[in-house]
């Protein structure tokens, strides 16, 4: 199999899912009397739907030749504006541990934009989509603040791993050969830890049917950690993260139609 059409694989097997699910939400919104929750369910899937097809499309008609500045960004930065905004239905008020989160989530994003244009040095483009993921962090933190989603050692573990992750990522641009391969991987196997995590934390919820909002908050912050861990990875990694995202989405359409089912 040429690489080309594996590189595409993950992504085409994302379309197939996508498709499905765009139809299924579709049907919701009429099953549950147009409900906000289902309508902001269709429009993000239906962003990400469009933005893979871009994708692909770009790289059947210009294969190794470099994007520019595209739609396939400002789908991106829609979704998580989308994102931000369902997640903001869900949560109430910005004192105390809500106001934290949302600080330390502000912070975590401004450092990976800042790596993304290091890596990059597109900075208009990173910057741009940039502030959209940092307003989906955000009211991802406040989400799971405000629905009690994980309790304090959970916050602990979370900001240990996230400023780990920024550290080991940031020495790499000091150091070479051996010690910068051990980073790499080193970053990755945390990145994978963490999708681990979040996934085990959503699905022991939704076994415990432990509250259909907290849920939908754990689902997002699951899909959130999986689109930083694609964003710093390359081939393999990439791909693998790629396939989790992929799974991601099942649960998310899952996660809503109970929360509207409700």
């Amino acid at each position: 199999m040429a690489p080309g059409m594996l590189a595409l694989m993950p992504v085409s097997l994302q379309i197939a899912i996508l498709v499905a699910l765009v139809i299924l939400s579709a049907r919701l919104i009429r099953e549950s009397g147009q409900a906000i929750l289902a309508v902001f369910l269709t429009f993000i899937l239906s962003l990400w739907l469009l933005t893979d097809l871009y994708w692909v499309i770009y790289d059947f008609i210009r294969h190794d030749s470099r994007m520019p500045f595209a739609a396939n960004e400002i789908g991106e930065a829609a979704i998580f504006l989308m994102e931000g905004a369902m997640l903001r239905s869900l949560a109430r008020g910005w004192k105390g541990l809500l106001l934290t989160q949302a600080i330390g989530a502000l912070v975590f994003a401004a450092c990976n934009v800042a790596l993304w244009i290091v890596w990059s040095g597109e900075w208009v483009d990173d910057l741009f989509v940039g502030m959209a993921f940092a307003g989906f962090l955000v009211q991802a933190a406040r989400a799971l603040a405000s629905n009690r989603s994980l309790i304090s050692r959970e916050w602990a573990l979370l900001g240990i791993g996230c400023a780990l992750l920024i550290v080991g990522q940031g020495l790499t641009f000091l150091v070479t050969g051996t010690t910068k391969a051990a980073l790499d991987t080193g970053c990755s196997v945390l990145l994978a830890a963490g999708t681990l995590w979040w996934a085990a934390k959503a699905l022991l919820t939704w076994r415990k049917d432990a509250g259909d909002v907290s849920l939908l908050c754990l689902v997002f912050a699951w899909i959130a950690w999986v689109v930083i861990a694609k964003y710093m990875s390359a081939g393999t990694w990439y791909a693998v993260f790629m396939v989790c995202e992929t799974l991601c989405l099942p649960m998310l359409y899952g996660a809503v139609r109970r929360v509207v089912a409700a």
